[in-house]
């Protein structure tokens, strides 16, 4: 054999057993690929907790205790929502960020039949009745969520509350991160207590 015939052959030897091993794992990738080896993992459901049970949904950790409806409190945000009652729901919360943080809005999800908007009117500090309290990190406090209600009919006894998640992103408006909505972290059923709130209540003049 010629030295050239040598060559090609060598070079042959060489070239094609690596093409059949890129080949064969090409067809394995295909074949998992096909079979579903290669599907995202299914997203485990929301978990169902206790009233009262904290929850972690991201910025904070929540525990929403009782809800009520009543017409005694924050009496000027119910002229100014052009309401008739608020729906008020009690809940401990606790920062877990490293920097003093505002209550988020976006923390729990009411029924649709209610047919009120998904964020609260107003958080109160039960303490001393502080608009929107500044929340200290690792310092636990208790809240109430004011959502103004119209003329619809009464809920009931239980109301079913979605605990709502959020995570950090990066922002490209300001090169920051901040907290986006990241889901339902849990789902509990809220009882009625009339005294919810009571802290709340204005004096009559």
């Amino acid at each position: 054999m010629s030295s050239s015939a040598r060559t090609v052959a060598a070079a042959l030897a060489g070239t094609w057993p690596r093409r059949a091993a890129w080949l064969i794992l090409a067809a394995a990738v295909l074949v998992t690929t096909l079979t579903g080896g290669l599907a995202a993992a299914p997203v485990p459901e929301p978990e169902r907790v206790e009233a009262g049970a904290a929850v972690d949904i991201g910025p904070v950790r929540l525990a929403a205790r009782s809800w009520t409806i009543r017409d005694d409190i924050a009496t000027n945000g119910l002229e100014y929502a052009e309401a008739d009652a608020w729906l008020v729901v009690e809940a401990d919360v606790t920062a877990l960020t490293d920097a003093t943080l505002t209550f988020p809005q976006r923390s729990l999800g009411l029924p649709p039949d209610l047919r009120v908007e998904g964020e609260p009117d107003r958080v109160l500090l039960l303490a001393d009745a502080t608009l929107s309290p500044g929340l200290q990190p690792g310092l636990p406090a208790r809240v109430a969520l004011l959502w103004p209600l119209g003329d619809l009919p009464d809920p009931g006894d239980d109301l079913d509350v979605s605990y709502l998640r959020s995570r950090l992103s990066d922002s490209t408006i300001d090169a920051g991160r901040v907290w986006r909505p990241d889901g339902v972290a849990a789902h509990t059923t809220l009882p009625r207590d009339d005294a919810t709130g009571d802290a709340l209540v204005e004096e009559e003049s």
